[in-house]
């Protein structure tokens, strides 16, 4: 993927960025973050990056998009994505209880719930109980246990709540899916990562462990000393070890780019995946888990969230010396990277939320006209189909031509609004002439299917088992 100037110009990238710098000014001073990087992805590109400070104090160089992070917990995404390759493969379930993939597992105390309910589905979305950390993880001086430290200790693990009774986000169960796919594919976890999943999406910048070349593209991360304080100073750089799976990776703006539009093709059939088939990636960006205010959810690997009709999935990364978010719309097609080079930073979740939500508001929705083969009529051919229609037992809707669309629309806010709003378009698959694929709306994927009376003139269409009548 390559920052598409071209497209970020036809888009208006470019117009918005006062407005992004004034937002990412707010976080930068907050957070005290010495060099910020921020990716817009729009369908398939990068189409703006904007970027801020320094990849290293001391220097002049601002973060470039090649630049590479600690994305810590974004690792996340990538284990929900191989256990769902697995599954696809019919290696597990993922209701199959951990026990039955890691039967060593058996010797964990369970406090609450069951041991049989820490379930794979559950260890992807936070409801399995386990407590947060393994015992031998410690945050203050960086040291994640190694595995067989982990694999010999599982008898100090711990569900400590009961299943589904609500989100505990845990390291350590994620930590441990990374050795069920150890076990289940025969090869290491970061090896699995690498050969499914990185290579064939071409992330080559994203790694367990940096090469010799890669070291020159990694800023330095930064933290705070003292609570409170401006002063900072370089982290000290800790592997994750036996709980990889839960953050160990290595990224930078351009790969979490083509990571992001990855997760675009659940909508595109003509953008087939190399990594999951499309319905398997809808079902892993579908809600598990809801809120009772339905302002947040999580997914399978990925958290939700809604602001107003906008609805966004989201995973971030804290680890020592670094922070990052990456926050996107399935439906919009846009997303938001943002990458600090200090931890803790909280701000950068609400900054790639705020970015993101602005982009899609200003610029709208990616088009999804490129992704079919359906054609919008041309005005000259929409003309005959224009006018006022009325199904028993009293549904109108109006055929109008707006925006370059023939299009079904309700004539008053007060209407009984059963097949608008929605778009007709033109299939080549379809024979009949006076025949139009229904995008949107209640009766998507359908043909609407217009008849004519003597004078050749349009009198009614049946969609959906209702026949509209034209009444104008």
């Amino acid at each position: 993927m390559d920052l598409e100037g071209g497209l970020g110009d036809s888009l208006g990238i470019d117009s918005l960025e006062p407005a992004i710098t004034r937002l990412a000014s707010k976080s930068i001073k907050t957070d005290s973050i010495p060099g910020l990087s921020i990716g817009v992805v729009r369908g398939d590109y990068l189409s703006g990056y904007f970027s801020f400070g320094t990849h290293r104090l001391g220097t002049e160089s601002s973060p470039a998009a090649r630049a590479i992070s600690r994305v810590a917990s974004i690792t996340k995404t990538f284990t929900a994505t191989a256990i769902l390759q697995l599954r696809d493969l019919g290696q597990l379930e993922l209701d199959d209880p951990l026990l039955l993939h890691m039967p060593d597992f058996t010797v964990a105390s369970a406090l609450h719930g069951t041991l049989e309910a820490v379930t794979i589905r559950r260890l992807m979305t936070h409801y399995s109980g386990l407590r947060t950390e393994h015992p031998l993880t410690d945050w203050d001086a960086p040291s994640f246990p190694t595995t067989d430290a982990l694999l010999n200790g599982l008898a100090a693990i711990e569900v400590v709540i009961p299943q589904d009774s609500q989100w505990k986000y845990s390291n350590l169960g994620v930590g441990l899916l990374g050795h069920v796919i150890e076990h289940i594919s025969g090869v290491p976890y970061e090896r699995y990562v690498y050969e499914e999943i990185t290579a064939p999406l071409g992330l080559e910048n994203t790694t367990f462990e940096l090469r010799s070349d890669q070291s020159l593209l990694k800023a330095t991360g930064y933290s705070h000393p003292v609570p409170g304080s401006d002063e900072i100073r370089e982290s000290p750089y800790s592997p994750l070890r036996g709980i990889a799976a839960a953050g160990q990776l290595h990224s930078n703006v351009e790969d979490l780019a083509k990571w992001m539009s990855f997760q675009f093709t659940s909508g595109r059939s003509t953008h087939p995946s190399k990594v999951l088939t499309a319905s398997t990636l809808a079902e892993m960006h579908r809600p598990v888990y809801m809120s009772e205010n339905w302002l947040s959810g999580q997914a399978i690997g990925w958290r939700m969230s809604r602001r107003g009709n906008l609805v966004l999935h989201n995973h971030g990364g804290g680890i020592q010396g670094f922070a990052s978010n990456m926050v996107f719309s399935v439906k919009a097609q846009t997303g938001v990277i943002v990458l600090a080079n200090i931890w803790p930073a909280p701000t950068v979740a609400v900054l790639s939320e705020d970015i993101a939500e602005f982009v899609i508001r200003e610029l709208g929705p990616v088009s999804e006209k490129l992704q079919t083969d359906l054609h919008p009529l041309s005005e000259d051919r929409a003309r005959a189909y224009l006018g006022h229609y009325w199904a028993e037992p009293g549904i109108y809707v109006d055929v109008l031509y707006q925006n370059g669309e023939l299009s079904l629309v309700s004539p008053r806010e007060i209407d009984y609004s059963l097949h608008s709003p929605a778009d007709l378009q033109a299939d080549p698959s379809v024979s009949v002439g006076d025949s139009f694929r229904v995008v949107g709306g209640r009766g998507a994927g359908e043909l609407a299917e217009f008849s004519r009376g003597d004078s050749d003139k349009v009198k009614a269409f049946r969609l959906g088992g209702f026949l509209y009548k034209r009444v104008d």
